[in-house]
């Protein structure tokens, strides 16, 4: 039987069985958004086309291989653009004993036997299935990756799909080595690919969009399954008293240290602070700060919150987010989880979401297609427990008003995007308490009339124009005026901006370049690819726009304009960049551990006291090697996080995701004399 012949059979009547093309649906919240279509020559030779539409990004490859005997690619070649629209132009060749590889990102030489696996940086689904089965012909079920990494594979579940009274035997395989956790990958019994399962978006058979779902529920359970054994192994349950002796607590309200203090937590609440002999911990067990600084936990105010994300905010000292825009069902499920410690993850505050179907819709959340439907969401919205609504790109302009209106008669908050035709300014006087994302403030004043602010467009613009926005101008002042005037919160999200309008393609992220090197190596060789194409042309305006958005920051800070540190990226890593980027901008290092604690809880609306330590605040506490208040990057060296009654120590969290640890953890508690 020909590779890929069973999914020809599920998807086309008898005569045809013997074709070698093989088309996918791309789906996005079960809708189709993109196509996947494989095509098999009988040389082994396999063509690939792949592209889909998310909100007017995506990516358009081409992409051709041939593999040996063993499944190792010996020839390789992927064309067209990768999901934000920067080119793709790789290849790779086995010959004559060596291994070459080029890209637009890297060149790379390996001489002597064809051994390892060419994983290519931008390749189509067919990628992790060929992976799959080069695994699964060792006998060891692993194989060495080019350019790096090691990659293994095991079977995680089995299921059979009938259809047209045909029954398809498909297995789950979930491979590591690839990123922080397992990646998962279903084949059919001929191990050619069967279907993807990727949160809200995934890939099917064509026109097999409806098992999708099944195959989703059972990737979830051996997904969790991971992450409850990570859980099992590196949670530290806290004693009913404990004492942090020897720390220098920061007190985040003064802007200052205090060195030689000590901090009892009872049941997982502060009950004392201060000087190391003024703090009763006789017959208590005790951790010892060596002059570490003990600080609040640390809050991340834009995540879309996955339980792959758990570890690693909790290792970064991240021990409280909040989720903006997300499945109902899968947040309540992960917020479950991280509660009861089945699952490593922060604390969770939610909020809706509520967008306009339409061809630029987000891909997760409520769509309405009248302002009626609209109003109905909210009301769901409001009985779901949510205390905030944020509302997206394609919301029209005349909902806005009413929509306010309603979400402040229940109570919440409302923010957001700024709807296409609409003007920030024009948004804060509809009824906006917050808005995501700095690009939105430049959109006031670059974009125009005609401009389609829900396509890529809303980051080319400001990409190529924000340099030349007199920030000094009537105009802006009015703005940032307005901005303070109506106690407005600005979630600048601007580590994503500086990466996009500063990461040329072939070099680090500047957002990760601090940390790459502790990273698995296949996760480090992604932070090579930029987002936008950048090239000699525009790399210097660019950047310029960059440091516009941070000088924008720098004003609204002065002018008192409430910010929240989020990221809407990579868990952990990115707040710490976040941070360092309001210091780059100008804003003390004291502010902006002040906004990124005590300030988000005031803005959260947190119900239990946490942000400070004090008696009475709930002990998520972050244990830092340095001085954040001299040096902010001092946050990324996290020696403890406790969260309530929970220990982890960031050292073990990091090995167990790949990553090389960055300083040394606190030791375990030991019992005081």
């Amino acid at each position: 039987m020909k590779p890929g012949i069973f999914i020809a059979a599920l998807l086309a009547p008898l005569a045809v069985f013997a074709q070698t093309t093989i088309r996918y649906d791309w789906l996005t919240q079960g809708m189709v958004s993109g196509e996947f279509v494989l095509a098999i020559d009988d040389s082994g030779e396999r063509r690939a086309h792949f592209e889909f539409n998310d909100r007017g990004r995506g990516p358009k490859l081409e992409e051709r291989y041939r593999v040996n005997d063993a499944g190792l690619i010996r020839q390789y070649e992927v064309r067209g653009k990768a999901y934000m629209g920067a080119p793709v132009d790789e290849r790779f060749a086995f010959e004559s004993g060596a291994a070459r590889w080029q890209s637009t990102l890297e060149t790379g030489l390996a001489e002597g036997p064809l051994r390892a696996f060419y994983l290519a940086n931008d390749g189509t689904p067919e990628q992790i299935a060929a992976l799959a089965r080069a695994l699964l012909a060792t006998l060891d079920r692993s194989l060495p990756l080019w350019p790096s990494g090691t990659a293994r594979i095991e079977k995680a579940a089995s299921e059979s799909i009938t259809h047209d009274g045909r029954r398809a035997d498909v297995d789950l395989y979930a491979i590591s080595g690839l990123g922080f956790g397992p990646s998962y990958v279903w084949l059919d019994d001929q191990r050619e690919l069967f279907a993807l399962s990727m949160s809200w978006m995934g890939l099917a058979p064509k026109g097999r969009g409806e098992v999708l779902p099944r195959l989703a529920a059972r990737q979830q359970a051996a997904e969790q399954a991971h992450w409850q054994e990570l859980a099992s192994r590196l949670t530290h349950a806290m004693p009913e008293a404990i004492c942090l002796k020897d720390f220098a607590v920061l007190d985040v309200d003064a802007g200052r240290l205090m060195s030689g203090h000590t901090v009892r937590i009872e049941d997982g609440v502060i009950a004392a602070a201060g000087a190391d002999d003024a703090i009763d911990c006789r017959g208590v067990a005790s951790i010892g700060g060596g002059g570490r600084t003990l600080m609040p936990g640390l809050w991340d105010m834009h995540v879309h919150i996955d339980i792959a994300d758990g570890p690693l905010h909790i290792a970064a000292g991240v021990t409280t987010v909040r989720d903006l825009a997300n499945d109902h069902d899968e947040l309540m499920d992960a917020i479950g989880q991280f509660d009861k410690g089945t699952a490593i993850g922060p604390h969770v505050h939610r909020a809706g979401f509520i967008d306009a179907r339409g061809p630029y819709s987000a891909p997760t959340g409520n769509l309405a297609e009248t302002l009626k439907e609209a109003l109905r969401l909210i009301e769901t919205i409001d009985a779901q427990g949510y205390p905030q609504v944020k509302i997206y790109s394609s919301i029209p302009t005349a909902w806005v008003a009413p929509m306010a209106a309603e979400i402040h008669r229940r109570g919440l908050r409302l923010s957001g995007h700024i709807p296409t035709g609409m003007s920030a300014a024009d948004a804060v006087r509809s009824g906006y308490d917050e808005i995501q994302h700095i690009n939105m403030l430049f959109l006031n004043f670059l974009a125009g009339p005609g401009d389609d602010t829900r396509t890529p467009l809303r980051f080319s613009l400001v990409a190529e124009r924000a340099a030349s926005l007199d920030l000094d101008s009537n105009a802006v002042q009015e703005f940032i005026a307005l901005l303070d005037a109506s106690d407005t919160v600005i979630d600048p999200t601007m580590a994503i901006f500086d990466n996009m309008f500063r990461h040329r393609s072939g070099a680090i992220s500047p957002s990760y370049a601090a940390i790459a090197d502790h990273l698995p190596p296949n996760v480090r060789r992604s932070m090579l690819a930029g987002e936008m194409d950048i090239g000699d042309s525009n790399t210097e305006r660019y950047m310029a726009s960059a440091g516009a958005l941070l000088a924008m920051i720098r004003k609204l800070h002065e002018a008192g304009v409430p910010l929240v540190a989020g990221t809407d990226a990579l868990a952990g890593f990115t707040l710490h960049r976040e941070l360092e980027l309001y210091v780059e901008a100008g804003i003390p290092n004291a502010d902006v551990l002040h906004l990124a604690t005590i300030g988000a809880t005031r803005v959260a609306g947190a119900a239990d006291p946490t942000g400070r330590i004090a008696p009475g605040y709930i002990a998520d506490l972050i244990a830092l090697e340095g001085n954040p208040l001299d040096d902010i990057s001092a946050v990324r060296n996290v020696a403890m996080t406790l969260k309530g009654k929970r220990l982890y120590r960031p050292d073990e969290v990091y090995r167990a995701l790949g990553i090389e640890p960055f300083v040394a953890s606190v030791t375990l508690p030991q019992t005081s004399k």
